[in-house]
């Protein structure tokens, strides 16, 4: 088996000036992609605010989801079913049991 394309191991290496593209072209996806989440989190921190108090919020049928989200709490992980989604909590455990 031959390989006509690769000469010598300096052939395998990346140059600086192509890591430094890929680097840029990471960056400008991620910051992409960052742009709308960053857009939600304003907008739930008005809504959070405009809301009137922790309990509210909680309760708050269309703060809660985005809140839970926010604070990384899985639906799954926390047995949420679909038609619970938009049930308020009867109660809030905060212990780690």
């Amino acid at each position: 088996m031959s390989l006509t394309h690769l000469s010598s191991a300096d052939d395998l290496v990346t140059k600086p000036e192509a890591t430094r593209a890929g680097f840029l072209a990471l960056a400008i996806e991620r910051n992409r992609l960052a742009t709308p989440l960053a857009a939600q989190a304003r907008a739930l921190k008005v809504a959070a605010q405009s809301a009137g108090g922790v309990e509210r919020c909680i309760n708050d049928a269309e703060i809660r989801p985005a809140i839970l989200a926010a604070a990384g709490v899985s639906e799954k992980g926390r047995g949420i079913s679909p038609k619970s989604r938009s049930e308020p909590p009867s109660r809030i455990s905060w212990s780690a049991t």
